[in-house]
């Protein structure tokens, strides 16, 4: 072959694969556009203030109380000309404690109870913000108890209080603005077997925060928190063993879900015959379901410790997912079925790879959110 047919050959090529993709980005661009992900990305930037326009608006959420689920919204507002400004605001944790928001000139945080110390209580919060001109998140475990492992007399711990703080300097910034979404879960010490044990129900929150002015006067200080808490009675979701002999038997559990399907969380040992897989999925009432969900772990820029990913219903397993679960972190899961959606969020903590068997834990508890 000549020289400039090898030339007319290599051109014929590039052109027919440039007709071919020709479009193919804008079309996957396309599809994108106002999907799940960029529809939480709209909902979750308007959840943060800015210095000049003031807090967020208030988040939705109707205050219930029924047997079945019930629903808190706790907004701590306050000037600091007002003569006697309030400056902590408590919701229930049904059957674990009580959530103290705290917004004070010298201190803010969100504080946590515990009814029982010797009982393993974990608080996860996913907290994001912005840091020199960045979007970051930070995952964070408030953990309240007696026992910090199986062999642990019991002797140290933490007291019946734990926190996490929201300012970022001491003395605290003048302004700051940012979210939270958060888990509350709790189950028996480390020190004790968790598998079948009576779980209380896992409570779910949403928080913004917003303070200015703490740089100046009392008068020119301003602060306002803006929670939802959510606490499901009937629908203990999630899966718990302390050390592989309390596991074996116990690291599935399926819950019938109304409207939706199956939802099925595992947590395995290395050695459980499952290749000690760590999954949430769903066996859905309905094939057109799929779910988009976000994995968060670690500290610092948003796009480095969010891990957004989507699956749609698997037609050989009749499941969407499974979703792997991280080794520590927050997983946000935004299912559709048939049209229905529902959202949930998980925390993970497990340990399968000890060599002291007893050491090797599992900690997952899931919420609606």
């Amino acid at each position: 072959m000549s020289a400039s047919s090898r030339t007319a050959t290599l051109l014929a090529a590039v052109l027919t694969l440039a007709l071919a993709t020709v479009g193919t980005t804008a079309l996957r661009a396309d599809a994108d556009r106002g999907g799940p992900r960029d529809r939480i990305a709209s909902a979750e930037a308007a959840r943060l203030g800015t210095a000049t326009r003031g807090p967020a608006p208030r988040l939705a959420g109707r205050r219930t109380s029924t047997p079945v689920r019930r629903v808190q919204q706790v907004t701590l507002k306050w000037n600091g000309g007002w003569k006697k400004p309030v400056q902590t605001k408590t919701a229930t944790v049904p059957g674990i404690g009580q959530v103290t928001l705290v917004c004070k000139p010298n201190t803010t945080m969100i504080r946590l109870f515990a009814n029982d110390r010797s009982a393993e209580t974990q608080m996860w919060l996913a907290k994001h913000e912005v840091k020199n001109q960045r979007n970051v998140v930070a995952t964070k475990t408030v953990r309240i108890y007696r026992y910090a492992h199986a062999f642990d007399d019991g002797t140290g711990g933490t007291g019946s209080f734990a926190h996490e703080g929201l300012n970022q300097t001491s003395p605290i910034e003048n302004y700051s603005s940012g979210y939270v979404d958060g888990v509350i879960s709790q189950r028996p010490g480390r020190h004790q077997a968790a598998a079948g044990a009576p779980m209380p129900p896992v409570t779910s929150f949403r928080l913004n925060w917003y303070w200015n002015g703490f740089d100046y006067p009392a008068p020119y200080r301003f602060c306002q928190f803006d929670a939802v808490f959510k606490t499901t009675f009937p629908t203990r979701l999630g899966v718990n063993w302390h050390g592989e002999a309390d596991a074996a038997g116990n690291v599935l559990q399926t819950t019938r879900l109304p409207s939706i399907g199956d939802l099925i969380l595992r947590c395995g040992t290395n050695d459980d015959g499952g290749g000690g897989i760590q999954s949430i999925s769903l066996l859905p009432d309905d094939r057109n379901a799929r779910v988009y969900a976000e994995t968060v772990t670690g500290e610092g820029d948003v796009d480095d410790h969010v891990d957004p990913f989507s699956k749609a219903f698997d037609p050989e397993t009749g499941k969407v997912g499974p979703i792997p679960l991280p080794r520590n972190g927050i997983v946000r899961l935004f299912f559709s079925v048939g049209g229905i959606e529902r959202r949930f969020i998980a925390s993970s903590y497990y340990v399968t790879n000890n060599n002291n068997e007893r050491l090797n834990l599992c900690e997952l508890a899931v919420a609606p959110f």
